[in-house]
């Protein structure tokens, strides 16, 4: 006769032990811990760790005072100016910036369409503008010569990347116009990098694109205007600039592609007046001189420095920078060259 279901089995006293099973978590019942193997300690260690743990706070005390969370500042109610005066304020001082020489420091890493990243510091370099679209900023190096060369010139725009790199990227503002904003295969957009200098003016005609709207933003104290245009399907943001509220200068823009995707956020500080010969230090422009750029969409930084800042820079036999011949595309037999098209890079 066979036994009954988990009946004892002849001889068995009932006392097996029970098989060796892994704690599992069911989710309503807390995990078995496994027994830990006692290791003896050597003599007087056992003191040692009971004097350290005791006075841990007490050298923790010494060791950091702590800091009160710091309060974030808001704005509240501050007095604030119509759109017309914030506009026509803005424009009075840029409109005295028809031109602009100055020397510079210049730093950028700079990731190639090869995946490789490249540092560039200049500790000499000159930045050109004339408006609307004329942009020129060269970086030297003491006993190397021109490490970096990023240029517009109305038709044509450029970018020249000499140590490591040894390309130029060249393509022109009809096949810009192509492209898809962020897909743009430039690692440095030369067009924004002139629009980051702040010194563009409003239209006079504020309902013309970009259609420019005024919002206060009290966490920072700034009027801020986003430039709107109208897409194939919708309207899309396609900048953004920040003007201390106090000041009117620019601290931030931000530049968007036709889905609102940032391509470029840029800082500005370090105000500098612009020196112009032809009239009183009272009546001189200012400029932002210190930039911070970084262009999310490859993570590209780009950092340079005003300091010799002027409307333009007196040459020989009475010539003047910057001029038409400031603006000219480099030379590219000693680098290789990559063409910007609209879909991508040839």
């Amino acid at each position: 006769m066979s036994s009954p279901p988990h009946a004892t089995p002849p001889g068995d006293t009932g006392t097996a032990p029970a098989p060796n099973r892994i704690p599992r978590d069911t989710g309503f019942q807390p995990v078995q811990s496994p027994s830990l193997q006692h290791c003896p300690l050597p003599p007087g260690i056992g003191l040692f760790l009971y004097l350290l743990l005791s006075l841990s706070p007490f050298f923790t005390a010494l060791g950091c005072c702590p800091r009160p969370p710091e309060a974030k500042t808001f704005h509240l109610n501050p007095p604030l100016r119509s759109v017309a005066d914030v506009v026509n304020a803005i424009n009075a001082n840029n409109q005295k910036i028809p031109t602009l020489w100055a020397t510079l420091n210049y730093s950028a890493t700079i990731k190639d369409n090869k995946g490789q990243t490249h540092s560039i510091v200049s500790d000499d370099g000159v930045l050109t503008y004339t408006r609307p679209d004329l942009f020129h900023l060269i970086g030297r190096k003491e006993l190397v010569g021109t490490v970096f060369d990023l240029g517009a010139n109305g038709r044509e725009f450029w970018l020249k990347l000499i140590p490591g790199a040894n390309i130029m990227y060249v393509g022109s503002f009809v096949e810009l116009a192509k492209a898809s904003g962020a897909d743009v295969p430039i690692p440095i957009r030369p067009d924004l990098v002139a629009e980051v200098l702040g010194v563009g003016t409003f239209n006079e005609n504020l309902l013309k694109p970009p259609f420019p709207v005024m919002r206060y933003d009290g966490a920072t104290d700034s009027y801020v205007f986003l430039f709107a245009r109208q897409g194939d399907y919708h309207f899309f943001p396609e900048k953004e600039i920040w003007y201390d509220r106090a000041t009117l200068r620019p601290r931030r823009v931000m530049f968007y592609d036709y889905e609102g995707i940032p391509k470029l956020d840029a800082r500005l500080s370090s105000d500098k007046l612009v020196q112009v010969p032809s009239r009183p230090q009272s009546e001189w422009p200012v400029v932002a001189a210190d930039f911070k750029l970084f262009f999310p969409v490859d993570g590209n930084h780009m950092e340079f420095t005003l300091k010799d800042v002027r409307l333009f820079k007196e040459g020989p036999r009475s010539t003047r920078y910057p001029n038409s011949a400031s603006f000219q595309m480099p030379d590219a037999t000693d680098v290789r060259v990559e063409k910007v098209t609209g879909s991508n890079a040839q």
